[in-house]
Protein backbone atom coordinates (compact mmCIF):
# COMPACT_ATOMS: atom_id res chain seq x y z
CA UNK A 1 0.00 0.00 0.00
CA UNK A 2 2.88 2.57 0.68
CA UNK A 3 3.65 2.29 -3.13
CA UNK A 4 0.86 3.30 -4.13
CA UNK A 5 1.80 7.04 -2.68
CA UNK A 6 5.15 6.68 -3.37
CA UNK A 7 5.30 9.70 -5.52
CA UNK A 8 3.04 13.58 -5.55
CA UNK A 9 2.25 12.49 -9.14
CA UNK A 10 0.60 9.16 -7.52
CA UNK A 11 -0.97 11.04 -5.08
CA UNK A 12 -2.88 13.24 -6.93
CA UNK A 13 -3.68 10.38 -9.00
CA UNK A 14 -5.39 8.73 -6.22
CA UNK A 15 -6.91 12.54 -5.71
CA UNK A 16 -7.93 12.51 -9.03
CA UNK A 17 -9.76 8.53 -8.85
CA UNK A 18 -11.69 9.92 -5.55
CA UNK A 19 -13.26 12.35 -7.47
CA UNK A 20 -14.55 9.70 -10.44
CA UNK A 21 -18.26 9.36 -10.72
CA UNK A 22 -18.58 5.91 -9.68
CA UNK A 23 -15.89 5.88 -6.75
CA UNK A 24 -17.32 9.20 -5.50
CA UNK A 25 -20.69 7.74 -5.46
CA UNK A 26 -20.07 4.22 -3.62
CA UNK A 27 -17.04 4.99 -1.15
CA UNK A 28 -16.59 8.88 -0.48
CA UNK A 29 -20.66 10.14 -0.85
CA UNK A 30 -21.49 6.74 1.77
CA UNK A 31 -18.76 7.09 3.82
CA UNK A 32 -19.71 10.90 4.95
CA UNK A 33 -22.74 10.10 4.94
CA UNK A 34 -22.61 7.07 7.46
CA UNK A 35 -20.10 9.57 9.46
CA UNK A 36 -22.95 12.09 9.47
CA UNK A 37 -25.83 9.45 10.63
CA UNK A 38 -23.61 7.90 13.31
CA UNK A 39 -21.91 10.70 14.85
CA UNK A 40 -23.40 10.20 18.00
CA UNK A 41 -22.35 6.74 18.29
CA UNK A 42 -19.02 7.68 17.53
CA UNK A 43 -19.08 10.59 20.32
CA UNK A 44 -20.59 8.11 23.25
CA UNK A 45 -17.32 6.07 22.80
CA UNK A 46 -14.88 8.80 23.12
CA UNK A 47 -13.81 9.96 26.32
CA UNK A 48 -14.29 13.33 28.18
CA UNK A 49 -10.40 13.81 27.80
CA UNK A 50 -7.63 15.38 25.64
CA UNK A 51 -6.87 12.60 22.58
CA UNK A 52 -4.69 12.64 19.83
CA UNK A 53 -7.19 11.91 16.39
CA UNK A 54 -5.08 10.48 14.27
CA UNK A 55 -5.91 10.45 10.52
CA UNK A 56 -4.03 7.41 8.97
CA UNK A 57 -3.37 8.03 5.55
CA UNK A 58 -4.85 10.48 5.31
CA UNK A 59 -5.86 12.29 1.88
CA UNK A 60 -7.29 15.95 2.13
CA UNK A 61 -8.85 15.64 5.44
CA UNK A 62 -12.21 15.69 4.29
CA UNK A 63 -13.63 12.99 6.37
CA UNK A 64 -11.81 14.01 9.34
CA UNK A 65 -13.42 17.25 9.17
CA UNK A 66 -17.14 15.68 9.36
CA UNK A 67 -16.36 14.10 12.42
CA UNK A 68 -14.41 17.54 13.96
CA UNK A 69 -17.30 19.30 13.29
CA UNK A 70 -19.36 16.99 15.63
CA UNK A 71 -16.75 16.82 19.15
CA UNK A 72 -17.33 20.18 19.80
CA UNK A 73 -17.27 19.33 23.53
CA UNK A 74 -14.00 17.67 22.67
CA UNK A 75 -10.35 19.37 22.81
CA UNK A 76 -7.77 17.33 20.46
CA UNK A 77 -5.09 17.60 18.90
CA UNK A 78 -5.52 17.00 14.59
CA UNK A 79 -2.43 14.43 13.53
CA UNK A 80 -2.31 13.36 9.97
CA UNK A 81 -0.69 10.47 9.23
CA UNK A 82 0.69 9.46 5.39
CA UNK A 83 4.20 8.09 3.75
CA UNK A 84 3.35 10.86 1.72
CA UNK A 85 4.66 15.13 2.67
CA UNK A 86 1.99 16.61 -0.06
CA UNK A 87 -0.81 14.47 1.30
CA UNK A 88 -0.63 15.24 4.88
CA UNK A 89 0.27 19.09 3.93
CA UNK A 90 -3.15 18.85 1.94
CA UNK A 91 -5.05 17.69 5.24
CA UNK A 92 -3.41 20.10 7.42
CA UNK A 93 -4.16 22.84 5.16
CA UNK A 94 -8.02 21.80 4.68
CA UNK A 95 -8.23 21.27 8.13
CA UNK A 96 -6.60 24.72 9.07
CA UNK A 97 -8.41 26.53 6.88
CA UNK A 98 -11.84 25.53 8.92
CA UNK A 99 -10.57 27.42 12.35
CA UNK A 100 -11.50 24.72 14.82
CA UNK A 101 -11.55 26.19 17.84
CA UNK A 102 -11.60 22.61 19.57
CA UNK A 103 -8.14 21.39 17.56
CA UNK A 104 -5.79 22.62 20.60
CA UNK A 105 -2.45 20.99 18.02
CA UNK A 106 -1.41 19.65 15.33
CA UNK A 107 0.82 16.99 14.97
CA UNK A 108 1.57 15.22 11.28
CA UNK A 109 3.42 12.63 11.45
CA UNK A 110 5.51 11.29 7.77
CA UNK A 111 5.51 7.46 8.28
CA UNK A 112 7.95 5.12 6.43
CA UNK A 113 5.42 2.40 5.56
CA UNK A 114 1.75 2.01 5.87
CA UNK A 115 3.09 -1.25 7.79
CA UNK A 116 4.03 0.86 10.60
CA UNK A 117 1.05 3.19 11.79
CA UNK A 118 0.88 1.16 14.45
CA UNK A 119 3.98 2.64 16.14
CA UNK A 120 2.48 5.97 15.49
CA UNK A 121 -0.12 6.10 17.97
CA UNK A 122 2.72 4.84 20.52
CA UNK A 123 4.73 7.96 19.74
CA UNK A 124 2.17 9.90 19.93
CA UNK A 125 0.79 9.87 23.37
CA UNK A 126 1.78 11.56 25.92
CA UNK A 127 0.97 13.18 29.46
CA UNK A 128 -1.42 15.71 27.95
CA UNK A 129 -2.75 13.49 25.29
CA UNK A 130 -2.74 10.03 26.66
CA UNK A 131 -5.81 8.43 24.79
CA UNK A 132 -6.13 8.01 20.88
CA UNK A 133 -8.77 8.43 18.54
CA UNK A 134 -7.83 6.35 15.17
CA UNK A 135 -9.32 7.18 12.12
CA UNK A 136 -9.22 4.55 8.82
CA UNK A 137 -11.18 5.38 6.24
CA UNK A 138 -11.67 5.16 2.20
CA UNK A 139 -11.14 1.27 2.44
CA UNK A 140 -7.43 1.32 3.91
CA UNK A 141 -7.91 -1.10 5.75
CA UNK A 142 -8.76 -3.50 2.39
CA UNK A 143 -5.35 -3.33 1.09
CA UNK A 144 -3.50 -5.42 3.68
CA UNK A 145 -3.77 -8.72 5.84
CA UNK A 146 -6.98 -7.81 8.06
CA UNK A 147 -5.86 -10.36 11.21
CA UNK A 148 -2.55 -9.25 11.17
CA UNK A 149 -3.20 -5.08 10.44
CA UNK A 150 -6.16 -5.69 13.69
CA UNK A 151 -3.88 -7.18 15.44
CA UNK A 152 -0.85 -5.39 15.45
CA UNK A 153 -2.92 -2.11 16.17
CA UNK A 154 -5.17 -3.23 18.81
CA UNK A 155 -1.90 -4.32 20.47
CA UNK A 156 -0.75 -0.73 20.41
CA UNK A 157 -3.83 1.04 22.07
CA UNK A 158 -4.42 1.47 25.18
CA UNK A 159 -8.20 0.72 27.03
CA UNK A 160 -10.31 3.62 26.10
CA UNK A 161 -8.62 3.98 22.32
CA UNK A 162 -11.23 3.93 19.55
CA UNK A 163 -10.18 3.28 16.18
CA UNK A 164 -13.06 4.34 13.71
CA UNK A 165 -13.13 2.33 10.13
CA UNK A 166 -14.86 2.71 7.00
CA UNK A 167 -14.48 0.17 4.38
CA UNK A 168 -15.98 -1.36 1.10
CA UNK A 169 -18.52 -4.40 2.35
CA UNK A 170 -20.07 -7.29 -0.32
CA UNK A 171 -23.87 -8.81 -0.72
CA UNK A 172 -24.30 -11.70 -2.90
CA UNK A 173 -21.55 -12.60 -5.23
CA UNK A 174 -17.95 -11.67 -3.62
CA UNK A 175 -16.75 -10.36 -6.55
CA UNK A 176 -18.67 -8.46 -9.40
CA UNK A 177 -18.20 -5.22 -10.91
CA UNK A 178 -14.59 -6.40 -12.44
CA UNK A 179 -14.54 -3.40 -14.88
CA UNK A 180 -15.06 -1.09 -12.70
CA UNK A 181 -11.65 -1.49 -11.11
CA UNK A 182 -10.57 -1.56 -15.09
CA UNK A 183 -10.66 2.32 -15.89
CA UNK A 184 -8.25 4.48 -17.02
CA UNK A 185 -7.94 6.39 -13.78
CA UNK A 186 -6.82 3.27 -12.16
CA UNK A 187 -3.86 2.89 -14.84
CA UNK A 188 -3.28 6.97 -14.54
CA UNK A 189 -2.58 6.25 -10.71
CA UNK A 190 -0.63 3.18 -11.07
CA UNK A 191 1.20 3.87 -13.82
CA UNK A 192 3.53 5.26 -12.03
CA UNK A 193 4.90 2.43 -10.16
CA UNK A 194 5.95 0.89 -13.21
CA UNK A 195 7.71 4.03 -14.28
CA UNK A 196 9.56 3.84 -11.42
CA UNK A 197 10.91 0.65 -12.22
CA UNK A 198 11.82 1.88 -15.72
CA UNK A 199 8.92 0.75 -17.96
CA UNK A 200 7.38 2.94 -20.26
CA UNK A 201 3.81 3.41 -20.89
CA UNK A 202 3.52 1.61 -24.07
CA UNK A 203 5.71 -1.33 -22.56
CA UNK A 204 2.93 -2.35 -20.20
CA UNK A 205 -0.68 -2.95 -19.88
CA UNK A 206 -2.66 -2.28 -17.29
CA UNK A 207 -5.53 -4.44 -16.22
CA UNK A 208 -7.96 -6.06 -13.21
CA UNK A 209 -8.36 -9.50 -12.72
CA UNK A 210 -10.37 -11.29 -8.99
CA UNK A 211 -8.19 -14.07 -7.57
CA UNK A 212 -9.50 -16.28 -4.58
CA UNK A 213 -9.66 -13.80 -1.92
CA UNK A 214 -9.01 -9.96 -3.59
CA UNK A 215 -9.19 -8.13 -6.61
CA UNK A 216 -5.79 -7.18 -7.90
CA UNK A 217 -4.61 -4.24 -10.26
CA UNK A 218 -1.81 -6.35 -12.74
CA UNK A 219 0.40 -5.23 -15.68
CA UNK A 220 1.18 -7.21 -18.01
CA UNK A 221 4.18 -6.88 -19.50
CA UNK A 222 5.23 -5.84 -23.47
CA UNK A 223 8.67 -6.38 -23.84
CA UNK A 224 11.78 -7.91 -22.19
CA UNK A 225 13.23 -5.57 -19.61
CA UNK A 226 15.86 -6.10 -16.87
CA UNK A 227 15.28 -4.70 -13.93
CA UNK A 228 19.31 -3.76 -11.62
CA UNK A 229 19.05 -2.60 -8.12
CA UNK A 230 22.43 -2.13 -6.50
CA UNK A 231 23.99 -6.32 -7.09
CA UNK A 232 20.30 -7.22 -7.22
CA UNK A 233 19.06 -8.22 -10.57
CA UNK A 234 15.36 -9.31 -11.99
CA UNK A 235 14.54 -10.28 -15.88
CA UNK A 236 11.08 -9.97 -17.14
CA UNK A 237 9.67 -11.54 -20.05
CA UNK A 238 7.40 -10.75 -22.48
CA UNK A 239 3.65 -11.07 -21.48
CA UNK A 240 4.49 -11.59 -17.46
CA UNK A 241 2.27 -9.85 -15.12
CA UNK A 242 3.13 -7.70 -12.22
CA UNK A 243 0.74 -6.98 -9.37
CA UNK A 244 1.24 -3.28 -8.62
CA UNK A 245 -2.16 -3.55 -6.01
CA UNK A 246 -4.86 -5.37 -4.11
CA UNK A 247 -7.96 -5.06 -2.15
CA UNK A 248 -9.99 -7.46 0.26
CA UNK A 249 -13.65 -7.21 0.48
CA UNK A 250 -15.54 -8.52 3.03
CA UNK A 251 -19.33 -9.30 3.79
CA UNK A 252 -20.24 -7.07 6.45
CA UNK A 253 -21.13 -9.99 8.86
CA UNK A 254 -17.01 -11.46 8.20
CA UNK A 255 -15.74 -7.26 8.76
CA UNK A 256 -17.69 -7.28 12.05
CA UNK A 257 -16.19 -10.71 13.35
CA UNK A 258 -13.15 -9.68 12.29
CA UNK A 259 -12.71 -6.52 14.07
CA UNK A 260 -14.93 -8.20 17.76
CA UNK A 261 -11.33 -10.50 17.69
CA UNK A 262 -9.46 -8.01 18.86
CA UNK A 263 -12.10 -5.04 20.52
CA UNK A 264 -14.16 -5.55 23.43
CA UNK A 265 -16.81 -3.35 22.04
CA UNK A 266 -18.08 -2.83 18.11
CA UNK A 267 -21.09 -1.28 16.04
CA UNK A 268 -21.05 -1.57 12.38
CA UNK A 269 -23.58 0.72 10.87
CA UNK A 270 -24.38 -0.44 6.77
CA UNK A 271 -25.49 1.67 4.00
CA UNK A 272 -28.83 1.01 2.62
CA UNK A 273 -27.63 -0.68 -0.18
CA UNK A 274 -24.55 -2.42 2.18
CA UNK A 275 -21.87 -1.83 -0.12
CA UNK A 276 -20.13 0.14 2.59
CA UNK A 277 -19.91 -0.12 6.16
CA UNK A 278 -18.95 2.31 9.22
CA UNK A 279 -17.19 0.03 12.37
CA UNK A 280 -17.00 1.78 15.66
CA UNK A 281 -14.30 -0.28 17.98
CA UNK A 282 -13.32 0.40 21.10
CA UNK A 283 -10.70 -1.09 22.92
Amino acid sequence: MSFLYLSDEMAKGFLKLKEHPRYKATVIDIEKQLIKEHAPNIIKCIEECKFNLIDLGCTGGIKAKLLIETLKEHKFRYCPVNVNKYLIDLSLSNIKNENFKNITEYAPRISPDFNNLDEVGAALRNINYNKNVYLIFNSLLGGFDINDYLFRLSQSMLPGDVLIIGNGIRKGERFVNIDNYKHPLFNEWLIHLMKELGFKENEVEYDARFTEKRIEGIYKTRVKKTIEVGKNKITLNNGDKIIVASLYKYYANELEEFCKMYFSDVELFKDKEEEYALVICKK
